[in-house]
């Protein structure tokens, strides 16, 4: 399924620039799909942890300083 719709972005986008503006239409419908069905996994990481390990994860705000102003 990725190859057709890769095919159908190339197509669209170099019949879009020889001057038919509808391709853009069919080219950005392609790359909507594409990045739709595509596989992005989502994991940024993994760990695999035995019983009675533990984990700590933290997380931090960037919009709040780390410098205390005191």
């Amino acid at each position: 399924m990725d190859m057709i719709l890769r095919r159908l972005l190339r197509a669209g986008v170099r019949r879009g620039i020889a001057g038919n503006w509808y391709w853009f239409l069919f080219a950005a419908a392609a790359f909507v799909l594409r990045r739709a069905l595509g596989d992005q996994g989502g994991a940024v990481s993994t760990l695999t942890i035995s019983p009675g390990e533990q984990v700590l994860i933290s997380v931090r705000d960037g919009n709040v300083s780390t410098l205390d102003e005191s």
